[in-house]
């Protein structure tokens, strides 16, 4: 006898809640975010002129912040009390592991990517209590699959440093090159062609959203 199926949150419905509530945050210039405490996510938009984003970024020109490039989240790795606990979730006893993801490990990738400027950049971002980090980032990659969370992955990744040489260059230092990660193996894809998947891929999730 198999045991009963449980869901208290459907799974579509909770991912439309999430996205309302992320897309409803205020727009900010990723170069200009200042300090904050809290775990949550956030959603980072690109209105640049990189040609093989170039419909991406007409799209959030026209309405902007609707067509995310990346979607990420922050928060521990395990769960403590502290971490559960609903009276710190926006407060110094919570850390500022969001401000730094963004401010810090995102803004430094893209000001070295040597073919990304840093002012074309927009995000939103929602603070979370940490139980609900992982599965409404998980809802809204599903929902809107950003392409540097599919296409070209590699913008999220710490850097591998020196000892790693010899393992593959990501598909996103591959576009954007400037990190110094750079690898003694044969990259997997060209840059033309990663180009031309970006555009295709574009093109693609728009239709499907409805962009």
């Amino acid at each position: 006898m198999k045991p009963r199926l449980y869901n208290p949150l459907d799974y579509s419905s909770l991912s439309d809640s999430l996205a309302r509530e992320l897309m409803s945050a205020d727009l900010v210039p990723l170069a200009d975010i200042e300090k904050f405490y809290g775990d949550g996510v956030y959603a980072l938009f690109y209105c640049g002129d990189f040609p093989a984003y170039a419909e991406l970024s007409d799209i959030n020109f026209d309405c902007p912040g609707s067509f995310p490039i990346y979607i990420g989240k922050a928060g521990p790795k395990t769960l403590t009390g502290n971490e559960l606990d609903a009276r710190v979730v926006d407060t110094p006893s919570a850390g500022s592991r969001l401000y730094d993801r963004i401010a810090g490990d995102h803004r430094k990738s893209i000001e070295q990517a040597t073919n990304l400027d840093i002012k074309h950049f927009y995000c939103r971002m929602l603070v979370l209590n940490a139980v609900w980090v992982p599965l409404t980032e998980s809802a809204l990659i599903a929902r809107y699959v950003p392409i540097w969370n599919s296409i070209v992955p590699g913008f999220g990744n710490h850097d591998p440093g020196a000892g790693r040489k010899a393992g593959k260059i990501s598909r996103w230092d591959i576009l954007h090159p400037g990190r110094g990660r750079e690898t003694e193996a044969v990259p997997t894809v060209t840059f033309e062609d990663l180009c031309f998947e970006v555009r295709s891929a574009i093109t693609e999730r728009a239709r499907v959203l409805g962009m």
